[in-house]
């Protein structure tokens, strides 16, 4: 009886699990937990309520975790599950089920069974998902040989480049050797010009100093000279002036005519003199004196240079040929009156000019021969003779160049040697700091720029890419610079420079500042392609943009790619735990 009742329950339990493979809306994986115990009874999932294995999907919700329906919309709490054969499997709330709604979730239909209103369209669609998945693998293929090949060309150029950097450090040290070399021989050299530099400005100095009272006895005799031939003009200009004022015009002297007519080309020329003349003379003799006094003191303090000096001179003796022009000029004037005009005319003015006109011959004859005195007293001709000397030998040393002192018949190939060494000393330099450059070039590049997993960034490292949006064409140049370009004037806006990568992408910082606002920035996320392109630019915020773009650098390793595919899991909208 025992071993019959058993047999029994074995069958009763044979039968039902057998049903449990046929419960509407049951998810496959769950179908072992759907089979009735000894006593034909169901526990719900959670183990809160066992109740009769005839109430599952009997369209009343009896288990608090709705465990009990799986296949109606009777528990707010449960789910339905969508085989979708062709397809993906899904699980969809209970709410969903037979509310007349084709949702697209269970593509083949059975959400809706009372109705069937929902046909069963997952081959069509799966069809679709695996040829979309199909292109996919074969973008995702083609991406990652790409890669692959970079990879492959990264490991080649470190190869290449850490040659290039053993052969650049060479050079460099070679480099290095020869620029001492140049730079000892320059210096060298020009310690040999200094020193002839040196010896030259001390023979200068000496000279300077041993003709500077010659020079300073000459400007004292100009100083002199200037002061009487001053007094000259001032009398013939007030003279001259006395007769263009005072003249009687009644008398039509042609003398006189004449005089006033060329007087008026002098002082249009010189309009200035003959307020200066009329201002000296009313100053009187005594502040005459006194102001001469003054001017040699200020003169005076140029003595105690050579050149300042002989700058001075050299005015004085230019101001002296002006002087000797307009007395030259002026007295011609006058002269011209005194001998043309006519002495039957009672002008009073004339006649005075005339006198004074003999007045400053006498004075001027009187001076000269004063300046004559002096000049026999201080020896100035010697005097000249010794300053002019001192000139030319100074010029010469101080204008030709230095070897020119010298009378070696090397100095002049000395001179040639000195900008030889010069010039080779430049060139040494350029080549070291070019090597330099390079070297440390190349070591940031091999030993502290992060390159990527595998350096897979070497081989496109400063590559560009860019998009024409219309208004601007961005450009994207690999682990370098982004910059904004105006398609209206080509000018340029720098949108950063690399900062390193984040989330699988690149950030490029510290761009031209914003007006009123931050400075430039741009992100750039990578979808995986066989192609390096940029896909779109949008600017969420002010002056901060984002770049999507495409690249083998996104892609996974070949490896990768040839694994066998996973099976697509179950969809699930709601309630994974069931």
């Amino acid at each position: 009886m025992l071993v019959r009742c058993s047999l029994l329950a074995l069958l009763l339990s044979s039968v039902l699990a057998k049903k449990s493979s046929g419960i509407r809306g049951l998810d496959p994986q769950l179908a072992s937990k759907y089979v009735p115990d000894a006593s034909g009874n169901f526990v719900c999932l959670d183990g809160s309520l066992t109740i009769p294995f005839a109430r599952v999907n009997d369209d009343y919700c009896d288990c608090p975790d709705g465990s009990d329906e799986p296949g109606t919309s009777a528990c707010n709490n449960g789910s339905f599950y969508c085989a979708n054969r062709g397809h993906i499997p899904a699980r969809i709330p209970s709410s969903k089920v037979n509310n007349g709604v084709c949702d697209p979730e269970c593509c083949d239909g059975t959400d809706e069974y009372e109705s069937k209103a929902c046909p069963d369209r997952c081959l069509e669609l799966g069809e679709k998902v695996r040829e979309e998945e199909r292109v996919l693998a074969l973008l995702r293929e083609r991406g990652a040989r790409r890669k692959a090949e970079l990879v492959a060309r990264a490991r080649e150029l470190r190869g290449e480049k850490v040659e290039e950097l053993a052969q650049k450090q060479a050079l460099l040290r070679e480099a290095e050797a020869a620029f001492l070399r140049a730079e000892e021989l320059k210096d060298a050299l020009e310690e040999r010009e200094a020193e002839r530099t040196r010896a030259r400005e001390g023979r200068v100095s000496e000279l300077r100093e041993s003709r500077l009272p010659d020079l300073v006895a000459y400007r004292r005799f100009l100083s002199r000279e200037l002061h009487r031939m001053r007094a000259h003009r001032d009398s013939l200009i007030l003279l001259l002036r006395s007769v263009r004022t005072g003249h009687n015009p009644d008398y039509n002297d042609a003398a006189v005519s004449q005089l006033i007519e060329e007087y008026a080309v002098f002082t249009e020329a010189y309009p200035y003199l003959e307020a200066a003349a009329a201002e000296n003379a009313a100053e009187g003799s005594k502040v005459r004196v006194e102001r001469e006094a003054a001017m040699d003191r200020d003169e005076g303090a140029d003595d105690v240079d050579f050149e300042r000096c002989r700058a001075a001179i050299d005015i004085f003796v230019n101001e002296r040929e002006t002087l000797s022009e307009d007395v030259a000029t002026l007295s011609l004037l006058l002269a011209a009156l005194r001998d043309g005009y006519n002495k039957n005319y009672h002008d009073l003015e004339v006649k005075a000019a005339v006198v004074g006109f003999a007045d400053y011959e006498a004075t001027r004859e009187r001076d000269l021969a004063l300046g004559e005195t002096e000049s026999r007293e201080i020896g100035i001709d010697s005097v000249r003779q010794r300053v002019a000397e001192a000139t030319a030998a100074l010029d010469a040393l101080v204008e030709a160049p230095p070897q020119a002192d010298h009378e070696s018949a090397t100095d002049a190939d000395d001179g040639k040697e000195l900008a030889d060494a010069r010039s080779a000393y430049w060139s040494a330099q350029s080549t070291k700091s070019s090597l330099s450059s390079d070297v440390s070039d190349l070591k940031a590049l091999l030993y502290d720029t992060d390159l990527g997993p595998h350096d897979v960034y070497l081989a496109v490292k400063g590559e560009c890419v860019s998009l024409d949006t219309g208004e601007y064409t961005y450009e994207v140049c690999l682990l370098d610079r982004a910059s904004q370009i105006s398609n209206k004037d080509q000018s340029r806006q720098d949108l950063g420079s690399f900062a390193g990568f984040t989330d699988g992408g690149h950030r490029y910082e510290g761009g031209a500042k914003c007006w009123n606002g931050p400075e430039r920035s741009l992100k750039a996320s990578f979808a995986c392609s066989d192609e390096i392109t940029v896909l779109g630019i949008t600017e969420p915020e002010k002056c901060e943009y984002i770049a999507r773009m495409t690249g083998p650098f996104a892609c996974d390793d070949v490896a990768a790619v040839e694994a066998p595919v996973e099976q697509p899991r179950v969809k699930s909208v709601e309630h994974d735990e069931l």
